[in-house]
């Protein structure tokens, strides 16, 4: 038996017994009303530079024309149930696959400045998504009801020393409206929000990794 599926074992057997442990010395808080379902996940995506969109929305795929405005950046990638410790709320990872998600991120062209001095960035950089977002989770796909409003932070700093690891790791955080679109699985034709809080790693070429710890809040709608 291999380290990893040990390590995932011994971990499984603390989150039971702690559950246990905890589950028969309190009771459960819960102030949500009782129509909002919260379904907490991690996103895990690859990305690379698909073009760039001017000032007059045309698509290019010109990196050096000076009207462009935004980066078109294609991301996808896997969609996983989060683990958290019933005590302190904190995020321990996960155990099972919960889905996928597929999306055309739009980054403001400030965001090559993380390729140089980030002192020299503002302190915030917008970005958002465009209307291909899909997100599949439990058997049922959300897409944007409204679209995201989205902000990078280079002024918290890279989570990574770039130094060390080659790249860069910038603070990401977002949120949208969402509706199911499938009708199907555990959250069929709900509606809700998005928000994400997570990291965005680009290497020196601009291809990417990201980490999205993403909260969907959900109720059925209102005929």
């Amino acid at each position: 038996m291999n380290k990893k599926i040990l390590n995932g074992l011994a971990l499984a057997s603390i989150l039971m017994t702690t559950s246990a442990v905890y589950a028969a010395n309190t009771v459960l808080y819960n102030p949500n009303s009782p129509n909002l379902t919260i379904e907490n996940t991690i996103s895990e995506v690859d990305g690379a530079i698909g073009g760039f969109v001017d000032s007059n929305g045309n698509v290019n795929g010109d990196p050096t024309n000076p009207d462009n405005v935004s980066i078109l950046y294609p991301i996808a990638g896997t969609v996983y149930a989060t683990v958290t410790d019933g005590t302190t709320g904190e995020t321990l990872g996960s155990f099972k696959e919960a889905g996928n998600i597929t999306a055309t991120a739009l980054f403001d062209v400030s965001f090559f400045g993380l390729i140089g001095d980030w002192s020299l960035l503002p302190e915030t950089m917008p970005w958002t998504m465009m209307d291909d977002f899909r997100l599949t989770v439990n058997g049922s796909t959300f897409r944007f009801e409204e679209k995201l409003t989205g902000r990078a932070f280079p002024r918290v700093g890279p989570v990574e020393d770039p130094t060390v690891t080659g790249t860069m790791a910038l603070r990401m955080a977002g949120c949208a409206g969402v509706r199911e679109i499938s009708g199907s699985g555990a959250y069929a034709n709900k509606v809700g929000t998005l928000c994400l809080n997570g990291t965005f790693t680009f290497d020196e070429a601009f291809n990417g990794k990201g980490v999205s710890n993403c909260t969907i809040a959900v109720h059925d709608p209102i005929q």
